[in-house]
């Protein structure tokens, strides 16, 4: 008897494991995304009125790669002189993030939120993070 519990055991443990790993991770930066930034800009990345912008169709997010890897890296104090700026927050920099992270996470918000613009690379990033 003792036999058989453990051999139902470890069949199901089995079974847990592969459809476990079988389970979808979603597209890359997601998760990032969820923990570091949808507090502020929101799960849909419409951002909050007066306290974070949207993320979704920004002129930013859909720009030049080189800058939006900046306002990542440097946070809000890339972006103080820009002109009719009036959010009350301010973004911290994400500079502690690795390389292929922050690439992974700016290519999930330039891709989601109808917004259609190229990847970002690791590399990209790497280059940005030197010239600071």
């Amino acid at each position: 008897m003792k036999y058989l519990i453990t051999v139902g055991l470890f069949i199901i443990s089995l079974l847990f494991i592969s459809w476990n790993s079988a389970q979808p991770k979603g597209p890359k930066g997601k998760k990032t995304y969820d923990r570091l930034c949808s507090g502020c800009h929101g799960a849909d990345a419409k951002g909050i009125p007066d306290f974070s912008p949207a993320l979704a169709r920004s002129k930013i997010i859909l720009g030049a790669d080189n800058k939006l890897i900046r306002v990542l890296l440097k946070g809000s104090a890339e972006l103080k002189n820009i002109p009719g700026r009036t959010n009350k927050n301010e973004m911290p920099p994400q500079a502690n993030l690795k390389d292929r992270r922050i690439a992974n996470l700016l290519t999930f918000i330039r891709s989601n939120f109808g917004n259609k613009a190229p990847a970002i690379t690791p590399d990209a990033v790497k280059s940005e993070r030197n010239k600071l």
